[in-house]
């Protein structure tokens, strides 16, 4: 929109103040939270129908440079597919992909978004090159990405040496937009809505759980997620684990593991797991902490970077 001219909501820009907007984040050391240990920023995406492959070309061949950034860690893009269990729900909303970085630290990331590499990765400073972007966007997505900024805790990782993924942003230059790329790990979420006053008692249960996940084969890593601005839904944790492959969660899911981790019961309902989310008491599940129970996502991720440091 022109200057001094108000966009309609449903138009602004995806890099407006708004949409970036990082207001409302909890404060922990007053509420007793846990620390955080990595920063997340995730940009959600409704791709329209038949322009997956073409969604999936645009980050396969654009430019990127975020290896070569202080505090980057990790990336993925992540495809939703669909659920599994013994009872899987639909899915509530319609983004069905997911750009997914891991910061050491909010500071790199404001460093990153503030400066030259941000401006690489959309568009150049070309304007005609932003614009054309903003076009192709448009083309295959319902609308702007809608950003969502998180605290990364209790980090968990794979005790065996795997090969490091660098594939990334721009790393598959032959991608012509004809079919949709091979995944490279596949993703398991949990998306919690936490009761208000119940947040430190919510860590803490996680905090404290028993975890084998470090030596279930085709683990990679683990963290809980807690939202750091104020929810444009109403997710403020999410559990989230990356796997090799999706038998290697289904494995653990329907192993001994999982079982003892969620007292010696059966999964619940296409439930990804993670060893800490289960127990429903008389007020609600985990005693009332959660307003409802958790939802899970699942997702396969491609174009993964990975820092010589992991995630």
């Amino acid at each position: 929109a022109d200057a001094g001219v108000a966009a309609p909501a449903k138009s602004k820009c995806p890099f407006s103040k708004e949409n970036m907007a990082m207001e409302g984040a909890p404060k922990a050391a007053e509420m007793g939270l846990l620390p955080g240990e990595r920063y997340i920023a995730m940009n959600r995406f409704q791709v329209r129908d038949g322009s997956e492959a073409q969604f999936e070309t645009r980050w396969a061949t654009r430019k990127s440079s975020l290896i070569e950034l202080d505090g980057f860690r990790w990336f993925g893009l992540f495809r939703r597919v669909p659920p599994s269990g013994e009872d899987p729900q639909p899915y509530p909303d319609d983004y069905n992909y997911v750009s997914f970085t891991i910061w050491e630290t909010k500071k790199n990331f404001n460093a990153w978004r503030t400066g030259p590499a941000f401006k690489e990765a959309h568009g150049g400073g070309s304007v005609m090159n932003f614009f054309g972007m903003i076009i192709n966007g448009f083309m295959t997505s319902k609308g702007p990405p809608k950003p969502a900024f998180w605290r990364g805790m209790l980090m968990e990782k794979t005790r065996d040496e795997k090969p490091r993924l660098a594939s990334g942003p721009g790393g598959r230059a032959e991608a012509d937009g004809s079919e949709v790329l091979d995944p490279e790990v596949f993703v398991s979420m949990n998306r919690f809505t936490v009761a208000a006053g119940r947040e430190a008692e919510f860590e803490q249960r996680w905090a404290n759980r028993e975890s084998k996940l470090q030596d279930q084969p085709g683990f990679r890593f683990f963290q809980l997620m807690r939202r750091d601005q104020t929810p444009d839904d109403d997710v403020n944790y999410i559990s989230m684990a990356a796997w090799d492959d999706r038998e290697a969660f289904d494995n653990w899911r329907n192993g001994e593991g999982f079982k003892k981790a969620h007292g010696g019961g059966k999964p619940p309902q296409a439930g990804a797991g993670h060893g800490g989310a289960g127990g429903e008491g008389s007020s609600g599940p985990m005693g009332g902490a959660l307003v409802r129970p958790p939802r899970p996502y699942f997702y396969e991720g491609k174009l993964v970077l990975e820092s010589e440091q992991g995630a």
